[in-house]
């Protein structure tokens, strides 16, 4: 998420579940694969007049539909939305995301907010014989709440690029009042 309003009585903060670029990537990804798989088909098509052997490219341009189709979703209706109003002493974060699991909404009160950190953990890769075998550093900002009991994640990273993160996390941390995180 990025701050769009940064008043001394508002902060909002909003975003694309799964990162906007990753989204447009993925829907550019399943556009090229169904053109690819399209245009192959065609050849073949014409070049043989037989038609079984385009049954593997059709099931690509399928894959390539369902890429293209969850990128273009989750660009035009998901939605992150975390809004802290000083005024009335409460927060609210709003979700619309239909594919990607990004939390659940919630409203809460400042007393139930606990701190603000920068977590990193270790997550396996896959392993395979011909790469070099070793772990994602991910780190992700989190919001943490006592009541509802959640941690919002307000960004996410991987491999040592926490500097977005601290970036985001001093102005929360500002507008809030509290330390500014610090990557570990």
């Amino acid at each position: 998420m990025r701050v769009t309003h940064n008043t001394a009585d508002r902060l909002v903060l909003q975003g694309t579940p799964g990162g906007m670029h990753w989204m447009f990537f993925m829907l550019l990804f399943g556009v090229t694969a169904m053109a690819m798989c399209a245009w192959f088909a065609y050849t073949v098509a014409v070049e043989t007049g037989n038609y079984v052997p385009i049954l593997p490219l059709a099931i690509g341009f399928l894959f390539g539909l369902v890429f293209a189709w969850m990128g273009a979703t989750t660009l035009i209706v998901g939605r992150l939305k975390l809004t802290l109003d000083r005024l009335h002493e409460h927060g609210e974060y709003e979700v619309n995301s239909p594919i990607i699991e990004a939390g659940k909404p919630c409203r809460f009160h400042f007393k139930a907010i606990d701190s603000l950190v920068i977590e990193s953990t270790f997550e396996a890769r896959h392993k395979t014989n011909d790469t070099a075998n070793f772990d994602a550093r991910v780190s992700r900002l989190r919001l943490r709440l006592t009541k509802p009991r959640r941690a919002i994640t307000l960004d996410e990273t991987q491999n040592g690029q926490e500097q977005r993160l601290e970036k985001l996390g001093a102005e929360v941390a500002e507008w809030l009042g509290f330390e500014p995180p610090k990557a570990s």
